[in-house]
């Protein structure tokens, strides 16, 4: 079976990118998160927060280790989802 050099960059690219955006979903609620810290409690705040957890499930991580864990977790994650999907759609668009 050979394995096109095409497909590997493909999949090595799909995967950085699906690490960078997952690592970067934490900071973007972090920084959200801080400027609506004057919300008020109500359907607004709590749509807020199950998105957040929704999109980062690693969000509950407590302490200094947070800083570090949850973005790589979180990466993690989104690449992995992501090259679930691509390999779905390929699969898919060669039947």
């Amino acid at each position: 079976m050979m394995v096109r050099k095409g497909g590997l960059e493909m999949k090595a690219r799909t995967l950085i990118i699906g690490f960078l955006v997952g690592a970067f979903v934490p900071l973007f609620w972090g920084i959200l998160g801080f400027l609506l810290f004057n919300f008020r409690e109500g359907l607004g705040s709590r749509i807020f927060w199950d998105a957040v957890y929704l999109t980062c499930p690693f969000w509950a991580i407590e302490g200094n280790k947070a800083l570090v864990l949850m973005p790589l977790l979180n990466g993690l994650t989104y690449a992995l989802l992501l090259l679930v999907i691509v390999r779905l759609f390929s699969r898919k668009s060669q039947s």
